[in-house]
């Protein structure tokens, strides 16, 4: 009986040395760029942040547009300035030092240096993106930039998409979605039946996928338009997750926001269940 007592008391005690070790590991340091109104829908990005915070051991690098895009409504000067000199966006070197980086960042206009920065970033870590984070950005590029052969870097449609997720946008649709056949085991989506019960009404997008690297994990129902799915990039070995939701299905569903938590993970090639809380 003391015997066993005693197993069973270093077996609590090697769990519990376990446990403490994995506290001790650094957090998962996520960088999120957040797209300024009227595309931000921040209530939703926010509530995933506090979600993603009280369930994992993350650090999370909140990075914003402090200027928005310039309206029909803005005086020609100040729209003639800012797209002249685009204001820099605060803290965006602060992703170099994420271990991930979230990106929903759409629709803000950056200068030359920040242009080139962002690229760099969004082609060499690992990426999960967002509703919109494939077009709507107006990129300047240096001249001798090594992204100076991109097609149409500034324009609406851009194509640094193609460049990060190997695929971006080509038009809007709606209806309902479905696991594409064959990636129901895929550990991003695995067991969230949930994802595909609602239907996505005006806001799906069709799609263009241009790399043979991705894999398509969620389609639409009746088009089998790709509407989320995950890259590996067979020549730099870059891990990015692409989903159509935006923050209204971030923050109302919570199959979504197990999805993108668990593609944070993924692409950084790191095991979910060590860093929950």
């Amino acid at each position: 009986m003391r015997f066993r007592v005693l197993i069973m008391t270093l077996l609590a005690l090697l769990a519990g040395s376990v446990a403490r070790a994995d506290d001790k590991k650094p957090p998962l340091k996520v960088a999120m760029l957040i797209p300024i109104e009227p595309w931000d829908r921040k209530a939703g990005l926010e509530a995933f942040r506090k979600w993603l915070e009280g369930n994992y051991r993350v650090e999370v690098t909140w990075i914003e547009p402090a200027t928005p895009q310039p309206t029909k409504d803005t005086p020609e000067t100040e729209r003639k300035a800012y797209y002249a000199n685009p204001p820099e966006i605060p803290d965006l070197d602060k992703a170099a030092k994420a271990d991930v980086i979230f990106t929903a960042l759409t629709h803000v206009n950056l200068n030359e240096k920040q242009s080139e920065l962002l690229l760099k970033l969004l082609t060499t870590k690992p990426v999960v993106g967002g509703r919109r984070s494939h077009h709507g950005l107006g990129l300047k590029l240096p001249k001798g930039s090594e992204f100076a052969s991109l097609k149409n870097p500034g324009g609406f449609s851009g194509g640094y998409g193609d460049l990060i997720f190997g695929g971006g946008f080509a038009g809007h649709h709606g209806g309902t979605q479905q696991l594409k056949e064959g990636a129901a085991d895929h550990p991003t989506v695995k067991g969230l039946t949930e994802l595909t019960k609602f239907t996505l009404t005006d806001r799906g997008y069709k799609h263009k996928l241009v790399a043979d690297d991705v894999t398509v994990l969620i389609e639409m129902k009746d088009s089998k338009e790709p509407e989320t799915w995950c890259r590996i990039n067979k020549d730099t070995k870059q891990r990015t997750f692409y989903t159509v939701h935006d923050p209204r299905d971030i923050e109302a569903q919570e199959s979504v926001r197990v999805m993108l938590a668990r593609a944070l993970f993924w692409a950084a090639e790191k095991t979910e269940a060590d860093y929950k809380k």
